[in-house]
């Protein structure tokens, strides 16, 4: 084989091995849910939900009527929730304005965000999962 070919052959293999490397680096596009979408996965429902600022996790029960019990840091505590047209989840814990957010949809996990100074998106909370009913209330 001569030295001409074999510099070709092997810029193509490692062409090929990079290529397959990029494939999961492409980012997924997010999606932000409709209220509809938000009102199936939270009302009525137990959410495990992950900070991605603190670390911590924390389960909340989204009560049809408008309560939220969430249990934190081995702690309960007890407020509202609204849903909003546009899709914003509105949690407020401490008396005092409630704190509404989008909830997006990236590949199949669920985040809630907040906009940056550039109005882009940013992760603060991932959802792990959504449970039927009021799982704390036995705890």
């Amino acid at each position: 084989m001569t030295e001409t070919l074999r510099t070709v052959l092997l810029l193509v293999m490692s062409s090929v091995l990079l290529a397959g490397c990029n494939a999961n680096l492409v980012r997924q596009e997010s999606r932000v849910l409709s209220a509809a979408e938000v009102n199936r996965l939270f009302v009525g429902n137990t959410v495990e939900s992950y900070n991605l600022n603190t670390g911590f996790n924390s389960f909340t029960y989204y009560h049809p009527n408008g309560q939220a019990l969430q249990e934190r840091l081995w702690t309960r505590r007890i407020g509202s929730w609204q849903l909003k047209p546009d899709g914003q989840i509105c949690l407020e814990f401490v008396k005092g304005k409630p704190r509404c957010r989008h909830i997006v949809q990236q590949g199949g996990t669920y985040y809630k965000v907040i906009q940056d100074k550039s109005g882009e998106h940013e992760q603060i909370v991932r959802y792990r999962y959504f449970r039927q009913g009021d799982a704390l209330s036995g705890l």
